[in-house]
């Protein structure tokens, strides 16, 4: 059941942080509509995104207490570059996490075109390697803010 959960946490995860890609939405009307706008959506990728660092703060916990060594760090690695290129998946090929479970064939054709030819697709690289800078160096921020705070050690 855990792997399931798992699976569950690290397919929905992305959409946490996706919305920061929403932001080439925004527009000048000429009125107050901007402000307004930029102040939504930034309340709504604040939110998103403390949602999904703690998520990740917990799980790179759990896998702390079951794992010696670095394994909980490189996982945290991996789940950030994963998320960052379903994040390019979602704004630049408009996939989304429903379409794992309904078109996992059409995925999986246009991730392997992208392996198979990349550079035909440089934005793939760019785009996912600019979210993974970006919520790499935030999750450093929040991860040394969560090493603060006491854990309950259950024996």
């Amino acid at each position: 059941m855990p792997i399931v959960l798992t699976f569950l946490w690290l397919g929905f995860l992305p959409n946490s942080f996706y919305i920061m890609s929403d932001l080439i939405h925004l527009q000048s009307t000429g009125d107050i509509g901007v402000l307004f706008d930029a102040v939504l959506f930034m309340s709504f990728i604040w939110n998103g995104a403390v949602a999904g660092m703690l998520s990740l703060v917990w799980v790179h916990r759990a896998i702390e207490r079951r794992r010696k060594g670095n394994t909980a760090t490189w996982c945290v690695v991996a789940v950030l570059a994963l998320t960052s290129f379903a994040i390019y998946l979602g704004r630049s090929l408009r996939w989304n996490t429903w379409d794992a479970l309904v078109n996992p064939a059409g995925i999986i054709f246009d991730v392997s075109e992208r392996v198979i030819n990349p550079l035909a697709h440089p934005q793939v690289f760019s785009t996912t390697l600019t979210f993974f800078v970006l919520l790499g160096s935030m999750y450093l921020v929040i991860w040394n803010f969560a090493k603060l705070i006491p854990t309950k050690n259950k024996r």
